[in-house]
């Protein structure tokens, strides 16, 4: 596949990565030659330096051959321009575009085959907003998600020193948690990532995925020592009022929680007085301790540092850890502090890089593929797939399977109801199947489902 990326910077980066280590064959632009010069350094990709939109550009970038353009510049404008230009210069098929403001999002029928020729708007905003909603609605988990229409959960947590799960192997998991099924697909020991065997063993400090039926969440948190408090009776500070935080705060607002909102632009303040109908929203500056005290931040069961400014939200949310506030939710955006936030204690956060880059990559697969999420650091895959007729994974019990290395079964819908599987478990037609993967595994997972599955 030939793909052309607008936009070098940590979307681009991020989306060029992924698609070449997949083998396709990568084109990036961008006017910023020190950008560029990382994605060179870095990947196996070509790379053009210009204005994303001109013709001239997009040719030199060879966008006649094309089979999909990813306009990820931080311009709205410039990437609607360009699948414009692409779709009618060089009939490029397929094009997904960046678009930050909601007015934009908003309005469906902007987009089509007669107005603006764009596949799909993907809003950074929106999918991070999304993801901090599901993160605050399980309290002790570091992420939440959801596959299967809502019926199975993937539950992320660092695992405490009095949990259950510390200190016990994979095969003791069962009998830890009360004989609750669930299974783990995901381990993170020494920053380092796996889908892990039966033997492994986890420790506190760890982190996990685990997967389960929505309705047993709540039981296995309890019984892994972890809290899982009821929405609506929360009191909540939120740190940043910018486009990720008003979205957020329509969600607080619809669940119904005591929400505070710290924004230090005071004209933003206003704005978001005024858009806002039973949040606070308090002008001020959120390192100020005197401010914090004075709105009781002690007494919070929720901290929210989603400022646009990643330095600002780590040093936000280690204030609110010193004021002991148990769910502390923290927004970054560049990836080179990944590794520092796990390293100082704040294990809850949310990348509008890595929500952005799993929208294209999910709606890019072909296939029975429903659907595509990332794990962790972005190196462990989930796959939503409906299991057809021809799929090779069909009626043999999973521990004879050959799967893909560091892959996992995590979960099955058949007829409406979860079936967490263990090796005597064989999938069936039309089941809908939750596989776990890692990144360079995704292609040969994907065949799993489909005799012939291509991307286009």
């Amino acid at each position: 596949m030939n793909v052309l990326i607008l936009g070098a910077g940590e979307v681009g980066f991020s989306i060029a990565q992924r698609l070449a280590s997949e083998n396709c064959n990568v084109v990036v632009v961008d006017r910023d030659a020190a950008l560029l010069k990382r994605v060179a350094d870095s990947l196996d990709v070509k790379t053009v330096c210009g204005h994303a939109s001109l013709p001239s550009v997009l040719a030199q970038a060879n966008a006649a051959n094309a089979d999909l353009l990813v306009a990820a510049t931080t311009n709205d404008e410039l990437n609607m321009m360009a699948c414009q230009v692409a779709h009618s210069l060089f009939k490029v098929p397929t094009k997904l575009a960046r678009v930050r403001e909601s007015e934009y999002v908003e309005h469906a029928k902007l987009c089509g085959r007669d107005d603006l020729p764009i596949d799909l708007m993907i809003s950074p905003e929106r999918e991070a907003a999304k993801a901090i909603v599901q993160r605050f609605q399980v309290s002790s988990a570091a992420d939440a998600q959801e596959f299967a229409g809502g019926k199975t959960s993937l539950v992320g947590l660092r695992i405490p020193p009095k949990s259950a799960l510390a200190g016990i192997s994979l095969k003791e998991t069962s009998e830890a948690i009360n004989g609750i099924p669930v299974i783990v697909v995901a381990h993170e020991h020494n920053q380092t990532w796996h889908v892990p065997s039966g033997d492994a063993v986890l420790l506190a400090g760890d982190t996990v995925y685990v997967a389960m039926a929505k309705t047993n969440t709540d039981a296995f948190m309890d019984a892994a020592g972890l809290e899982c408090s009821e929405v609506g009776t929360k009191h909540v500070m939120m740190v940043g009022g910018g486009h990720i935080g008003f979205v957020v705060a329509q969600h607080m607002e619809a669940l119904n929680v005591s929400l505070k909102i710290i924004e230090f632009n005071e004209e933003r303040a206003q704005w978001l007085a005024e858009h806002l109908s039973k949040a606070t929203v308090i002008h001020g500056d959120a390192m100020d301790r005197k401010l914090l005290e004075e709105e009781n931040i002690s007494e919070m069961d929720d901290f929210l540092a989603l400022t646009n400014d990643d330095e600002t939200n780590i040093l936000v949310s280690l204030i609110a850890k010193k004021y002991k506030v148990p769910h502390i939710v923290t927004l970054v955006n560049r990836s080179i502090y990944t590794d520092l936030i796990s390293q100082i204690g704040l294990d809850v956060t949310v990348s509008p890089r890595l929500t952005t880059v799993s929208s294209v990559l999910s709606y890019i697969r072909k296939g029975r593929i429903l659907g595509m999420s990332s794990l962790g650091d972005g190196s462990i895959e989930v796959l939503e797939a409906e299991a057809l007729e021809t799929s090779k994974i069909l009626n043999t019990p999973l521990r004879e399977l050959e799967l893909p290395e560091e892959t996992v079964v995590g979960a099955i819908l058949r007829d409406g109801e979860v079936v967490i599987p263990d090796g005597s478990t064989e999938i069936l037609a039309h089941d809908h199947v939750m596989m776990v993967t890692r990144s360079s595994s995704v292609v040969a997972t994907e065949k799993l489902f489909e005799v012939h599955l291509e991307f286009f």
